[in-house]
């Protein structure tokens, strides 16, 4: 189970929204398409259904702590599909809050290059290594803490470094989506069928 990997193409961009505590609200068309999971199956649930199960707690933690705390940030994840194949992603996540109704989460998911793939694939399995091996998670912590110093950068420089700038990065998360689009729903005002109803009409209109 998980072992295969899919093949995400670089101009696939999926789009997730979520509440504050992290039940899906939204998704759009290629979220579905490659996940295998449906809007139905999607809609209501929490964001860890995608979620591969050896991915570091540490990492998730440190983006819910910036989540939190209403950062943008840049994240890289191992995710896995509903017959049982994984993929990876770059996402750029936002939360913003509408009006005092509320927090949502808006991630915007595109293809992770090899090269940067491979180097998290080894310091992922390290820390989850670490985490279940009876480390836990504060000495996971400390290992990552090393990791980036020895390198003299951090999770998120790295990145952006990797994308040759926040520029060119930028550029590449939005080519597909913008960030306009991307913020076209506010999943804070409308219940599950709304939802189902905005995205089935925004098929027919091939807005996404």
């Amino acid at each position: 189970m998980f072992e295969i990997e899919k093949g995400l193409e670089p101009d696939i961009t999926l789009v997730c929204k979520l509440s504050k505590d992290g039940k899906i609200k939204y998704i759009n068309k290629a979220y579905a398409d490659i996940t295998g999971f449906s809007e139905n199956d999607l809609i209501g649930e929490s964001h860890e259904i995608i979620q591969h199960p050896k991915m570091p707690k540490i990492i998730l933690d440190m983006a819910w702590e910036a989540i939190n705390k209403g950062e943008n940030l840049y994240f890289v994840s191992k995710n896995i599909t509903k017959n049982g194949e994984y993929f990876w992603t770059i996402a750029d996540i936002h939360s913003k809050i509408h009006d005092n109704r509320g927090t949502a989460i808006y991630i915007r998911r595109k293809y992770l290059p090899n090269d940067i793939k491979e180097e998290f694939e080894k310091l992922y399995e390290v820390l989850y290594g670490i985490e279940s091996s009876g480390g836990g998670e504060e000495v996971a912590k400390k290992y990552l803490k090393g990791f980036w110093e020895d390198r003299g950068t951090t999770f998120e420089k790295y990145i952006i470094d990797k994308f040759g700038g926040e520029k060119n990065l930028k550029t590449y998360m939005t080519t597909e989506v913008s960030d306009k689009e991307l913020f076209s729903v506010d999943p804070t005002d409308m219940n599950i069928d709304d939802i189902l109803k905005f995205v089935k009409k925004k098929k027919k209109r091939r807005f996404w």
